[in-house]
């Protein structure tokens, strides 16, 4: 989709329609919509069309340069709120768009309307809205939905908004390109996305700067990855962990590392899942489908930051080759593992991983996992539980997110439960001595037990990565949760500007 910003006025848009933000007595509309605009405008605020209802969106038809226009209203706040309200307004818009078949639009700049030059998200909330709501997954429908809106004109007064909206709103779509990949990785049947199918599907978008190794089998097997092995062993598509690497700045040794929870499908192993539960395990790769958009969309927006990313792929499936509950397994760290559940198993191939994202000394860790049902009962489906063993950067990557709704909330660490995983015949223990609570923060600190204290970030998007009601921003099923918040988080701390 094309976005662009021009210093024009409305009644010199060659759009289909045009999109004019208004709140109750606004003034001044002539000076970005044209005098004959405006009264038309005018005329309906001031009838009995327009209530100035919360999300109201009314349209209209006017003629202009002898061409018949669409008009949507859109009422807004009197004075700026947060970013996620017009989002939400956004997302509404989209489904507006699809059911109209508009393909084209111009919209009022809102910092205009709010005669605002210092804060330029209001628009952009607004664009970002309409890019999660025009979102749909109809691959296996025999009726395709053909519609795709083309372009998206964002008309002001202001040289200094241009500016800005010039260079910020380019990225977007790459952005937003990403993001749908991931939502439509994790929309796809396990049948379609088996381990290698996965990292076959990465190994397309190689290049000069971005080299992907795949870790089949036998490689793990040989390079001491036994976590991994161990819990994908037992289905049929045998497991493999994809290692990609991104040089943006290839002058300087300083680095981060990714790490994502790759579980193509979770049937729970020998601890099988019930019905209820296991119907959306085709969605437990998650975290590795977002940290692949992640790292590819600092390479498609050419970041001056190193990157390495490991990702780990299995199924956890039933057979006679599956691990099973008391076995014991010796980690990539050297660290031993007795298994008491099998259905804990995300925690396990994320230990070999983040031990070798270690490896490179990076700067920080950052994991995504769909890891524990514990933390959609603590925190819902609309908010992910943050970890982390520096408080700076909880509050970092806390003080994003909001913005961006993109919900975390920061659990603790919790030192007095770190017994509760230590092994009578073993170094660790999968899940907690003691059972049914503080199932997040056990997985947590397992997880803690493998990065050696560099400084980590743990995000389990359990919730948010696909949410089975309607979201007011993200609708339905997989939503892309998380690449936006950790893009943005590197681009702001770690990125060299």
């Amino acid at each position: 989709m094309k976005i662009v910003c021009r210093k024009k006025i409305a009644l010199g848009s060659k759009k289909e329609a045009i999109v004019i933000p208004v709140y109750k007595n606004i003034e001044n509309l002539k000076a970005l919509t044209g005098k004959r605009v405006e009264d038309e405008i005018k005329k309906i605020l001031n009838s009995d069309f327009f209530y100035f209802e919360d999300n109201e969106i009314k349209s209209f038809y006017i003629e202009i340069n002898k061409k018949i226009k669409k008009v949507y209203l859109i009422n807004i706040p009197k004075e700026p709120e947060e970013y996620r309200d017009y989002m939400k307004l956004g997302s509404k818009f989209a489904e507006i768009l699809k059911k109209d078949k508009i393909y084209t639009f111009s919209i009022l700049s809102i910092e205009d309307i709010y005669n605002e030059r210092k804060d330029f998200n209001y628009t952009k909330s607004f664009i970002e809205g309409i890019y999660f709501g025009l979102y749909e997954f109809d691959r296996y429908k025999s009726k395709k939905n053909e519609y795709e809106l083309e372009e998206i004109e964002i008309i002001t007064n202001s040289n200094k908004t241009k500016k800005v909206f010039d260079d910020e709103m380019g990225k977007l779509d790459i952005i937003f390109n990403n993001v749908n990949m991931v939502r439509d990785l994790v929309n796809l049947p396990h049948a379609d996305l088996t381990p290698q199918i996965f990292a076959d599907f990465m190994k397309q978008f190689e290049s000069d700067r971005f080299k992907v190794t795949i870790f089949d089998f036998e490689r793990l097997k040989k390079e001491g990855f036994e976590l991994i092995v161990a819990v994908g062993k037992g289905g049929v598509n045998k497991p493999c962990m994809v290692k990609l690497e991104y040089k943006g700045n290839p002058d300087s040794e300083e680095n981060i590392a990714l790490v994502g929870k790759g579980v193509t499908f979770d049937s729970g192993g020998m601890n099988l899942k019930p019905t209820g539960h296991i119907e959306t395990m085709k969605t437990d790769m998650a975290g590795a489908a977002t940290v692949f958009g992640v790292i590819k969309t600092l390479h498609d927006l050419n970041e001056k930051i190193n990157v390495y990313a490991y990702i780990p792929l299995v199924e956890n499936i039933i057979s006679h080759e599956s691990y099973k509950p008391g076995d014991i397994i010796k980690s990539k760290s050297g660290k031993t593992v007795e298994i008491l559940n099998t259905d804990a198993e995300g925690r396990l191939i994320l230990a070999d991983a983040l031990y070798e994202a270690t490896k490179t000394d990076p700067e920080v860790i950052i994991d995504m996992a769909t890891l524990t049902g514990a933390c959609v009962v603590a925190l819902g489906s609309y908010c992910a539980g943050l970890f982390s063993n520096r408080k700076f950067l909880a509050k970092n990557i806390s003080d994003i997110s909001y913005d961006l709704c993109e919900d975390i909330w920061e659990l603790p660490l919790y030192e007095e439960y770190k017994d509760r995983i230590k092994g009578d015949i073993s170094d660790l223990i999968n899940i907690a001595k003691k059972r049914g609570e503080a199932g997040s923060i056990i997985a947590a600190l397992f997880l803690q037990e493998f990065v050696d204290n560099y400084p980590w970030i743990h995000l389990d998007i359990a919730g948010p990565a696909y949410i089975e009601e309607k979201h007011p921003i993200f609708g339905k099923g997989a939503t892309g949760f998380g690449l936006r918040l950790v893009y943005n988080f590197i681009n702001r701390f770690y990125v060299d500007k």
